[in-house]
C-alpha cells in the first residue's frame, strides 16, 4: 500500500512541475458577470426588459431613460474625468443604459440603497413606485 502511494505521489510531483522562469504563460480571462438584483427590479418594473420600448414621453430602453438622465450621466462623467458620453439614441442598448445606470447611482446613492435609487432613477414618483421595486425584489 505504501508503494502506490509514494508511486502516485511521485508522478504528481513530475507532472505538477512548474514551468521554466523564461515562460509565462497568458490566458485570456473570462468575463465576469454580475448578478444586480437591485438593477434586474427596476429593468423588470420600467421596462419588462423590453430593450425597444419607447413610452409616449420619449422615454425609452430597459431603463426607460429620458434625455435628463443622458444629461446627468454626461455631467458626471466630466465632473470625474470619466472619457465617455452619452446621446439619447443610447437609450435604446442595454450595455450602455446599464452603464449610465451605475454612473449615475454611483455618483448620487454610493451606498446603493433601495429607496435612494427609486430617487435618483424617478424623483417624481410615489411611494407607490418603491413598492413595486421592492415587490420584484
Amino acid at each position: 500500500m505504501k508503494m502506490i502511494i509514494t508511486l502516485i505521489l511521485s508522478l504528481f510531483s513530475v507532472v505538477l512541475t512548474a514551468p521554466s522562469l523564461n515562460e509565462v504563460v497568458i490566458c485570456k480571462p473570462e468575463q465576469i458577470k454580475v448578478f444586480d438584483n437591485m438593477l434586474n427590479a427596476f429593468m423588470k418594473v420600467e421596462s419588462n426588459f423590453d430593450t425597444d420600448t419607447i413610452n409616449s414621453l420619449g422615454y425609452g430602453g430597459i431603463l426607460q431613460i429620458g434625455q435628463e438622465m443622458i444629461n446627468e450621466a454626461n455631467r458626471i462623467c466630466r465632473i470625474r474625468q470619466i472619457c465617455e458620453s452619452f446621446t439619447l439614441d443610447d437609450r435604446l442598448d442595454s450595455t450602455k443604459s446599464v452603464r449610465v445606470w451605475y454612473i449615475v447611482q454611483s455618483y448620487w446613492n454610493p451606498s446603493y440603497g433601495l429607496k435612494k435609487a427609486c430617487k435618483v432613477w424617478n424623483p417624481l414618483a410615489s411611494n407607490r413606485y418603491y413598492t413595486k421595486i421592492k415587490a420584484v425584489l
